[in-house]
């Protein structure tokens, strides 16, 4: 197997003398007035979310979910941590996703422009960011564009 794994390696000196081992990707983020699309609304939508009570003085943990997904995914995982922790504990369905309102824009921007406008309104500024996959995404952007908010990581891996 790590045979294998060693015949994918790209040989030394093909990227060039000078090139790093590890290739730096710029970032860029998409939206929709970039692909063409002037009069997209990026105002934020009124996402659906379920708060659990805890502790106000300490960091709120929120949970985003992935691709087909909805807040309700985290429910028991919520309470766990309400439990656990002590701390609030959110759980949002993201645009076009379980009760939130549809948009034809959903892109990672506009998920995050929603986010951006739903946390503050409920006092959860700072807070701890955990997603999976799609909403992974969306907390890796909003804590690159806001610094209040802490990444914890992508949830598979925890």
């Amino acid at each position: 197997m790590l045979r294998w794994a060693r015949a994918w390696r790209v040989p030394r000196g093909v990227l060039g003398a000078s090139s790093p081992r590890r290739l730096a990707v710029p970032v860029t983020f998409c939206s929709s007035r970039s692909s063409g699309q002037e009069n997209a609304d990026l105002r934020p939508l009124p996402l659906s979310y379920n708060l659990l009570d805890g502790d106000a003085t300490l960091p709120a943990i929120v949970f985003l979910h992935g691709l087909f997904g909805s807040k309700t995914n985290f429910n028991s995982l919520a309470k766990a941590m309400v439990q656990r922790t002590g701390r609030r504990v959110l759980t949002v369905d993201a645009r076009n996703h379980g009760d939130s309102p549809h948009s034809p824009d959903a892109s990672y921007e506009a998920m995050s422009q929603d986010l951006q406008g739903l946390l503050p309104q409920l006092g959860l500024v700072p807070c701890v960011l955990v997603g999976h996959s799609m909403g992974g995404k969306t907390a890796m952007l909003l804590a690159l564009q806001r610094v209040s908010y802490t990444y914890l990581g992508p949830l598979n891996a925890l």
